[in-house]
């Protein structure tokens, strides 16, 4: 059931709304009735964007965007929900830059906006503790973040583990891989844990966080309901596709230094890190948020396999 509470969003905005996480939250507001302004760079992402039931908006770089400009964009929304990314690495310092987020908060105060939400990452918390929470993906999180909490917006921030469904680029390509191949190589022993959620679920959480009447500022662990370690999630996938997969460890210092070099597997360095991080948290308050049970992990699964396989991955694999 719809909370009676979206009746009252009848517009947002979302910026990177072609992107994985963000085509789900734009499906969503137009499944219930609410106008949703996507926030783009490119044409591809307009066309995205309008085959979703949105609205396009296309801005081809927001830290570069006058603030003036953006303000039409953001007329008459409610709230708006960013998942665009803000890193912005150069090979000597590796900094990041938050112009993008402050950009649009300015434009936000300005159009009279009231709330955001914004997608960081479960490891900030221990920037500069654990070592594989300290890089630049986490800075850049946590420059935004702050960006957000000095702004006189209601902040709902999300601390995600993983976001898993067709698509994304964790699950889809490892599944992609354990439907054609006999052996899956991993870092490590594969004990470090992870919490996916459904995109499913992360876009009815961004939508619910928008909720007037919640307390501000927020920040949400937005985990799933199942936590387990990533050679369990390789063995979770090779018995819903009824294979036996043979996993091979390699050292973890072996699998950073490919990362650096060329990606380990499509995975950059952050992504590794990120895999390695070890971070879990507690499920029960985006539950609550979300205002129903969390969709269970093997369903989730099972719809990557059968989406993989319907891609061109051979049936019998």
């Amino acid at each position: 059931m719809v909370p009676s509470w979206t009746c009252m969003l009848r517009k947002i905005a979302i910026i990177g709304a072609n992107g994985f996480v963000g085509r789900r939250i734009l499906a969503e507001a137009s499944s219930r009735g609410i106008e949703a302004v996507g926030v783009v760079r490119s044409e591809a992402g307009v066309e995205i964007v309008r085959s979703l039931g949105g609205v396009p908006a296309r801005v081809a770089d927001l830290q570069r965007s006058q603030t003036e400009s953006l303000v039409p964009l953001l007329s008459g929304c409610a709230g708006i929900v960013y998942t665009a990314s803000i890193t912005t690495s150069s090979a000597a310092s590796d900094r990041t830059e938050p112009s993008g987020i402050v950009n649009v908060l300015a434009a936000a105060r300005q159009a009279g906006v009231r709330s955001m939400v914004f997608f960081s990452g479960l490891g900030i918390a221990h920037y500069g503790i654990s070592p594989h929470c300290t890089n630049s993906y986490f800075l850049a999180k946590m420059t935004g973040e702050v960006a957000l909490f000095r702004s006189p917006l209601d902040a709902t921030v999300f601390r995600p583990s993983y976001i898993f469904g067709h698509g994304d680029e964790f699950l889809t390509p490892l599944i992609g891989r354990m439907l054609v191949e006999p052996a899956i190589e991993m870092p490590g022993d594969g004990a470090y844990r992870l919490q996916p959620i459904s995109v499913e679920d992360a876009a009815r959480a961004a939508i619910a966080a928008l909720n007037p009447g919640e307390s501000s500022p927020r920040v949400l662990d937005l985990v799933g309901p199942e936590i387990l370690s990533y050679r369990s999630l390789i063995s979770r996938i090779s018995g819903s596709m009824g294979r036996s997969i043979e996993i091979r460890e390699r050292p973890v210092e072996e699998a950073i230094a490919i990362a650096r070099a060329s990606g380990y597997f499509g995975l950059r360095p952050h992504d590794l890190d990120c895999l390695l991080c070890d971070e879990v948290a507690d499920a029960r308050p985006t539950a609550k948020l979300v205002g129903s049970p969390l969709e269970d992990l093997d369903s989730v699964i099972g719809r990557a396999i059968a989406a993989g396989r319907k891609a061109g991955a051979p049936a019998g694999s």
